[in-house]
């Protein structure tokens, strides 16, 4: 069975201000941990075959997208 495509998030242009930045910023790190922003790659998935240096090396790359510096 195929995985469903996850729900686009709308982009909040009017309103509150600071309700407006707020949400923006939360849409664009959603985008960037998805892969959905432009200009970053989605992460790929490991074959069942993998060694555990590829375990490894995927592992640190969720992680690098996940901490906010970015290492």
């Amino acid at each position: 069975m195929a995985n469903p495509k996850k729900p686009a998030i709308p982009a909040v242009t009017s309103g509150d201000n600071n309700v407006v930045s707020a949400l923006s910023a939360i849409r664009e790190n959603i985008e960037l941990i998805t892969g959905m922003r432009p200009g970053i790659d989605q992460i790929s998935t490991l074959g069942t075959s993998a060694s555990t240096s590829a375990i490894i090396s995927k592992i640190n790359e969720i992680v690098t997208r996940l901490n906010y510096s970015g290492k």
